[in-house]
């Protein structure tokens, strides 16, 4: 009789020696009982568990006894098949189709005696047990280690894992820790900032990825081709950034058809969270503005029209890609409704929405060529002037000086708490020096320096803010501006389009029709004077983040690359002063009247 021989072991950490151990038990029984091995067919499978279906071992083995070129298969024991039960009886049977024997040496069992169908039935069920104990025993072992403060597993990019505690060497030599730990990587970590840096402020996934991969950023794992969209998608998502990790959220299950496993979240009961502040990267506020483009990303209609499948509510085609500069950005003064084109004669009408489905009064419809132009000249003439914007910009400065002229007092006052705190800590230095050290005394040392850095770090922040004071900008400088929008607006329309729904928000159009005269729309909307002057071509680059190179850190404090100056006391939270008011309170109302 012809025979096969089938090895496996589970694990790297086993040894590979383990197969040939196998092989040498199943040709000594082939030797005992007039067995001839079949040298080339003799098939393993190295590091592979046996919950796993698909391994190229096996596969190979099933071939070959499929196309008869044996008559036994012998295996040391029936568990280096398979441990799930269910596969291992569809084996049994694939074997027993095709003519072919299984003979497990350790479990002395062969399917052609008349009772090893039964056997082979028990032998599986004890093997899948094994396997369900062994992950109940693995899952106890890393919960401890999570509670005890440890991670397990691997570490997402940014984080490297160090070993903690007394290294031992185990049973099978390998030296173990008590622990492993997880650590900031810095040159990682600046990278995890410019992604979030450059997402929150408007930049697509596409050009972050073309980004990374022109400049050669290695990604963590080597992936072929470099950085792609998945990747920074999953980082632009992942809590363990702002220090909060979630353990214990979902399992894996088998489907028990296709045998692929999926994961099903656990209940929120289950789940270990933890916080961790000292393993925070990205500031709290910076991960809600990346939170919020990410809710108005999954908001927005498809790139490809009639694509189906969405579970929640999406925003219109539009509102993503306007065809024209006012397009989703109208509104009906009588209905509040959308107003959009509802004819196409010439260059399109606009008319509200409800109206031409009759549920709403207004029915008066505008050229959008005639409404275009009304709009950008009375922008113009109203809005974009270097005049109104100097006025805008001088009392803005007026009030942020009224609203920063305590700061010298203050400083004062924490230089005093400041130096009363190193005193003391000074003190307790000595009394320890002296051989007076206590346990409450090494605890109010502690609490002295930690009050000391805390009064240094909001003193910092003042003497930052002092430094940081606002100055209008030159007229000149304004006119600059002005002259990019207009270089934008002439620009590609959809582009433009966004740029105009950003400065303006909802144009309310509401028909009027006097008793002389023709029927006219009375326009009205309000502009947002600080983000009319905000760099068009491109964003300026968050002063939160130290680690980015900014013309601003190297010494040019000119307008061109100052004019995120504001956004520097909005964001300084660690020193409790009033806010300023943000770009959006300072708004310039604009209203005009078109005929129709």
């Amino acid at each position: 009789m012809r025979a096969a021989i089938y090895a496996r072991f589970s694990s790297e950490n086993q040894r590979e020696q383990s197969i040939d151990d196998q092989i040498r038990v199943c040709k000594e029984y082939a030797n005992k009982n007039d067995v001839t091995i079949l040298e080339n067919h003799i098939y393993t499978d190295e590091a592979k568990s046996g919950s796993i279906n698909n391994r190229p071992g096996l596969e190979g083995l099933k071939k070959a006894a499929e196309n008869k070129l044996f008559d036994a298969v012998i295996v040391d024991d029936a568990s280096r098949l398979s441990r799930d039960n269910q596969y291992f009886n569809t084996l049994l049977c694939l074997l027993q189709f095709w003519g072919i024997e299984l003979i497990s040496v350790s479990d002395g069992l062969n399917t052609k005696e008349e009772h090893a169908k039964v056997a082979y039935q028990f032998r599986g069920i004890f093997n899948e047990l094994y396997l369900t104990d062994l992950k109940k025993k693995t899952h106890r072992g890393q919960m401890g280690q999570i509670l005890r403060g440890f991670t397990v597993g691997g570490l997402c990019y940014g984080y490297k894992s160090i070993p903690v505690g007394e290294s031992k060497y185990d049973q099978k030599g390998r030296l173990r820790a008590d622990g492993f730990k997880a650590e900031i990587v810095p040159e990682e970590a600046r990278i995890i900032k410019r992604i979030f840096s450059n997402f929150s402020s408007g930049k697509a996934i596409n050009a972050i990825v073309k980004e990374l991969n022109d400049e050669k950023i290695q990604t963590r794992k080597q992936l072929k081709g470099g950085w792609n969209i998945s990747t920074v998608s999953r980082i632009l998502k992942n809590e363990k950034y702002i220090g909060k990790y979630v353990w214990n959220k979902s399992t894996s299950v088998k489907d028990p058809l296709t045998g692929k496993r999926k994961k099903v979240e656990r209940q929120k009961s289950e789940w270990v969270v933890q916080n961790k502040p000292e393993m925070q990267i990205i500031p709290n506020e910076l991960w809600e503005t990346v939170q919020k483009r990410w809710k108005e990303i999954e908001n927005i209609y498809p790139h490809q029209q009639g694509k189906k499948g969405f579970v929640s509510q999406q925003d219109s085609y539009v509102k993503s890609h306007p065809p024209h500069l006012l397009s989703g950005s109208l509104e009906c003064g009588e209905c509040k409704g959308s107003i959009a084109l509802v004819s196409g004669k010439g260059s399109g009408y606009y008319g509200c929405l409800n109206g031409y489905k009759k549920s709403c009064t207004n029915r008066m419809m505008i050229s959008r060529k005639k409404l275009e132009k009304y709009f950008i000249h009375m922008l113009y003439e109203k809005v974009l002037t270097p005049e109104t914007l100097d006025t805008v910009y001088q009392k803005t400065a007026q009030k942020i000086k009224d609203q920063f002229c305590h700061i010298p007092e203050e400083i004062r006052l924490k230089k005093i708490e400041l130096n009363r705190a190193e005193t003391r800590a000074h003190n307790f230095i000595e009394f320890i020096a002296e051989g007076k050290a206590t346990e409450g005394l090494s605890f109010a040392l502690e609490q002295a320096e930690t009050k000391a850095k805390e009064f240094k770090k909001d003193l910092e922040a003042l003497e930052q803010s002092k430094d940081s004071a606002f100055t209008p900008p030159p007229i000149e400088w304004i006119q600059h501006k002005l002259q990019n929008l207009s270089e934008v607006l002439a620009q590609k329309t959809e582009n433009s389009a966004l740029v105009m729904r950003r400065l303006t928000g909802k144009i309310t159009l509401t028909p009027k029709k006097p008793e002389v005269g023709k029927p006219y729309y009375h326009a009205r909307t309000k502009i947002k004077s600080f983000a009319l002057l905000e760099k068009m071509d491109a964003p300026v680059k968050p002063w939160h983040d130290k680690e980015v190179d900014s013309p601003v850190e190297q010494g040019n404090d000119t307008w061109e690359n100052s004019a995120n100056s504001l956004q520097v006391w909005r964001r300084w939270e660690s020193n409790p002063r009033p806010k300023i008011l943000g770009f959006a309170d300072y708004m310039l109302s604009l209203s005009f009247k078109c005929t129709v």
